[in-house]
């Protein structure tokens, strides 16, 4: 018989064991596996032998895998609307980066008496000898996480009349590639807080503390109450189709995307942050033409796309830089072209025309994906009829082609249904799209977590000895960003306008996202080096101190009015 989980530093680590043996990689069926191993597991608690309705799998994706996310809700005795969230993915990135180790990956134990035989950092090493620290894959990032809030749950479980708030355990796949989990779970958050009267104050992501430096050289344990939002800029270039043997004849579009990243890459107008610290820039993920083999053509069509990271920018801002950007390249192109044109006329003795290689200002065109849509849908009848074309198209990409890699075919399809033709470039999005999510204090929601964190910081500090750091935001993306949208509902559908198949090749609700309004705390275990080789937990913070943490800040969450 399976032993029940136990909210004890033995009983964490045994379920942390469970979880780590199950190869959960990010789009593989581990995946799956993983959740039934933690459905099962906390099934064999009393409390959801008697209450089977409270713990159940959600469906996250129709396709794919079809993958779900785990919900476990302990309902507080006597009852309230009040309830906290525990949240956090069970998927974890891959292990070739572990190189010869990488089959003793998920064995925390046997990979960490053999991780110091690799080149490893020294602070890696460090930790290594002190004896304190567990590596594996998975086990910070975030399987550690995950036990943590698992048991804590499975204890209030056994006693609901300790409990003043609610607790809602929800654990997702996906969120290291395209955050299917969490984008799927959103509308079962809504739903299931509709269905039991439910007041979401705070969700707490076991994403793991991290160490850090105050001022004076403190060490601290690093969180954050908000997270970052990201968004793949994409710049699709159309140029004009000749022979290479007639150069000026046409426009290369690669050359157009070439002058796009020059201008993208680094792009300090798109620069953000505060007093957090500020996010690294726009950087270029992938340039390339559309053709599928050789040939002596110019290539007509190339797609490039960026990410950029915002805190505080809009959506609309962000596109108008985008704007700019692709105006600049088409200028940036057209003077290049004139004076490759002016030498080559040079060279033979020859009169440059002078003519505009881009056929005027009047044929400079930057368009926004929605527009070349509507161009589409107007030759072809009207909006439901491109609906129907583009659901044909998309139900007829393999369910393997990468997400981003669908959404410029699909555009590449509907830019021939306009008959729009170069030189042009279209600018829009790809996904993934992750909202930032700030504590600015502007709700009572988020004023009670601040105050509740404010003093989860005393009660580290004076009862563990430990310090505390809280910025308003992490530099990297997490599935925070899905607790609800904190723009509007103009600059949601500006998006939806924009990212090409948005409903039918990337599924996020934005009716049920603009209804959430959560803010989050991450509260998780302690460790370092995520989806790295040297990934490890901190052992005696993560067992015993952590776990209290946890206990102190639901309680304080509770106890707010």
């Amino acid at each position: 018989m399976t032993d029940l989980i136990e909210n004890t530093p033995r009983g964490i680590y045994a379920l942390l064991q469970d979880l780590m043996r199950v190869r959960s990689i990010s789009g593989t069926e581990g995946e799956n596996e993983l959740v039934r191993v933690l459905r099962d597991r906390l099934a064999a608690l009393p409390y959801f032998r008697a209450h089977p309705e409270n713990l159940f799998l959600a469906p996250v994706e129709t396709g794919g895998l079809g993958r779900h996310a785990l919900l476990a809700f302990v309902e507080a005795s006597p009852r309230t609307a009040k309830t906290v969230v525990l949240t956090g993915h069970y998927d974890v990135v891959d292990v070739d980066v572990c190189g010869e180790l990488r089959d003793l990956a998920f064995e925390p134990e046997a990979y960490s008496r053999r991780i110091g035989e690799r080149d490893i950092s020294p602070e890696a090493r460090r930790d290594l000898e002190s004896g304190n620290f567990l590596f594996g894959r998975g086990i910070m990032d975030m399987k550690g996480g995950l036990a943590i809030h698992a048991a804590y749950l499975a204890e209030m479980s056994a006693a609901p009349e300790r409990l003043r708030t609610n607790l809602l355990f929800l654990a997702v796949p996906d969120e290291e590639v395209d955050s299917v989990g969490m984008r799927g779970a959103v509308s079962h958050l809504v739903r299931f807080a509709e269905e039991r009267g439910l007041d979401y104050r705070a969700a707490l992501l076991g994403e793991p503390f991290k160490r850090g430096v105050a001022e004076g050289g403190a060490a601290t344990r690093v969180s954050y109450l908000g997270s970052t939002g990201k968004v793949t800029a994409l710049f699709f270039c159309v140029g004009c189709p000749t022979h290479v043997g007639r150069y000026f004849d046409g426009v290369n579009s690669l050359l157009l995307a070439t002058h796009v990243m020059a201008e993208m890459e680094g792009n300090p107008n798109l620069l953000d942050g505060d007093a957090s610290g500020p996010l690294c820039p726009p950087a270029c993920l992938r340039m390339k033409d559309l053709r599928e083999r050789y040939s002596v053509t110019l290539p007509e069509r190339s797609a490039a796309y960026s990410s950029v990271l915002f805190v505080t920018r809009t959506l609309g801002e962000i596109l108008e830089e985008m704007r700019r950007v692709a105006a600049q390249a088409l200028d940036r192109t057209a003077a290049q072209l004139a004076s490759v044109r002016r030498s080559y006329c040079e060279r033979l003795g020859q009169a440059d025309p002078g003519t505009d290689l881009l056929g005027g200002t009047s044929e400079r065109r930057v368009y926004e994906v929605r527009e070349v849509f509507r161009l589409a849908a107007a030759l072809l009848g009207g909006e439901e009829a491109l609906s129907r074309r583009v659901e044909s198209i998309a139900s007829g990409l393999p369910d393997t082609m990468d997400q981003r890699e669908k959404g410029i075919r699909l555009l590449d399809e509907v830019l021939s249904l306009s008959k729009l033709k170069g030189p042009c470039i279209v600018v829009g999005f790809l996904p993934p799209f992750y909202p930032s999510r700030v504590n600015a204090g502007r709700t009572d929601r988020e004023r009670r977590l601040r105050t509740a964190v404010a003093g989860l910081g005393d009660y580290a500090r004076e009862a563990h000895g430990e310090r505390l750091q809280v910025l308003d935001y992490c530099g990297g993306i997490t599935d925070m960003s899905y607790l609800g949208f904190q723009g509007t509902e103009e600059e949601l559908r500006l998006l939806e306008e924009n990212l090409p198949g948005w409903g039918t090749l990337y599924a996020l609700s934005g009716k049920d996202l603009l209804r959430l309004d959560v803010p989050g705390f991450i509260l998780g275990c302690g460790g370092e080096d995520a989806h790295k080789d040297t990934e490890r937990m901190d052992v005696p913070f993560s067992l015993e101190t952590a776990p209290k943490l946890l206990r102190y800040l639901v309680e304080r969450l509770a106890a707010e009015e």
